[in-house]
C-alpha cells in the first residue's frame, strides 16, 4: 500500500515550479502525481489521478478555468477534500484575507525561505492550517473576524460586481433574484471586511479581478 503524501504543483514560472519539485522531492513521505501550468491542465490533473494536497501559484493566468480567487473557489468547490497551499507573491493584507476566506489550508510568501514548503505539507496533510513568518505577520494585522469563508457563489458575485455588471444583470445572468445576489453581495462583503462599494473597488483593483463583462 502506498501511504506517500500525493502532491500537485501548479505554477506557470519553470523557475519556481523546478525549485518546489527539487523541495518537493527531499520530502521521502511524498509523492508528485505531476505538475501544471494553467487551471485548464491543473483540473485535468486532478480529474484523472487522486491527490492529497495541491501546492499552486495565486496568479496563473490563461486557464479555462481562471486564478486567483476563482479558481480557488473553484477548486474548493469540485475537490472539498483536498488541501490546498497557495505560493504568492502579493503580500497584501487584502489578498491573504480573500484566500483564507475561500478556505486555502496554508499560505506560502516567495519572500521567505523555500524550507517552509515542508512544514506546510506536514500541516495541511494532519488537517491544520500553516503560514509562512511573512503571511503571519499580515494575519495579524487583520481581526480573525473577517475570515469567514466565501462560498464560490459569492466569489462569483463579486468578480462580476467589480466587472461593472450590476446586481439585476448579475441576477439574469446567473439565473437567480435579486435579492439573492444583492444578499450574497453584502455576505461577501461583510466577511471580508468591506464596508463600502468604493473600498470593493479598491479590492477588486488590488487583486486584479476587475475585467470587462462579458
Amino acid at each position: 500500500m502506498d501511504n506517500h503524501i500525493r502532491i500537485a504543483l501548479a505554477d506557470d514560472h519553470p523557475v519556481i515550479r523546478l525549485g518546489i519539485e527539487a523541495t518537493l522531492d527531499d520530502i521521502s513521505t511524498v509523492r508528485r502525481i505531476g505538475s501544471a501550468v494553467d487551471s485548464t491542465q491543473l483540473v485535468a490533473l486532478l480529474d484523472s489521478q487522486a491527490c492529497d494536497i495541491l501546492i499552486t501559484d495565486y496568479a496563473m493566468p490563461g486557464g479555462q478555468y481562471g486564478d486567483g480567487l476563482e479558481l480557488m473557489g473553484f477548486l474548493r468547490e469540485r475537490y472539498s477534500e483536498l488541501g490546498l497551499i497557495v505560493i504568492t507573491s502579493m503580500d497584501k493584507a487584502v489578498l491573504i484575507r480573500s484566500l483564507l476566506a475561500c478556505g486555502v489550508d496554508a499560505i506560502l510568501s516567495k519572500a521567505d525561505d523555500m524550507s517552509h514548503l515542508r512544514s506546510a505539507v506536514q500541516a495541511v496533510h494532519s488537517k491544520r492550517k500553516y503560514y509562512s513568518p511573512r503571511i503571519t505577520k499580515l494575519i495579524k494585522a487583520f481581526p480573525s473576524t473577517h475570515s469567514s469563508r466565501l462560498s464560490p457563489r459569492e466569489v462569483e458575485v463579486i468578480k462580476l460586481y467589480v466587472s461593472g455588471t450590476t446586481i439585476n444583470g448579475i441576477a439574469e445572468k446567473l439565473n437567480r433574484s435579486k435579492q439573492t445576489i444583492s444578499t450574497q453581495k453584502v455576505s461577501a462583503m461583510r466577511k471580508l471586511g468591506i464596508e463600502s462599494d468604493a473600498d470593493l473597488f479598491k479590492y477588486a483593483i488590488e487583486l486584479g479581478l476587475t475585467q470587462k463583462p462579458g
